[in-house]
């Protein structure tokens, strides 16, 4: 089972989890918004980006961070990865931008 670190706190998920669910194991804390996502369907998640978090170490396999930042609905977690959620200002300043998008 991998293990994944969130805003410095880590959890061992099952294979194929989500970072969004990852999250949301941990608490409601920890967890990114999400407007789009509803866990009971299968095709949802991933339209709205306000779950966006930034990946700074993809995997123990890979330690390099991702590039962009990803939707955590969407994205599945991989053993030895970090992800920041509310300790990033890049990710809160891109979710800001987002919802004004959305409200706009």
């Amino acid at each position: 089972m991998p293990k994944v670190t969130i805003d410095g706190v880590e959890i061992e998920v099952p294979k194929g989890t989500t970072i969004l669910q990852a999250a949301r194991m941990i608490g409601k804390h920890v967890a990114p918004p999400a407007m789009c996502y509803y866990s009971k369907l299968k095709v949802s998640g991933g339209y709205c980006r306000t779950c966006l978090v930034r990946v700074a170490q993809g995997s123990t396999a890979d330690p390099r961070p991702m590039p962009k930042l990803v939707a955590s609905c969407r994205t599945m977690v991989m053993d030895g990865m970090v992800v920041q959620n509310n300790t990033s200002p890049e990710v809160l300043e891109a979710r800001k931008g987002v919802v004004e998008f959305l409200l706009i």
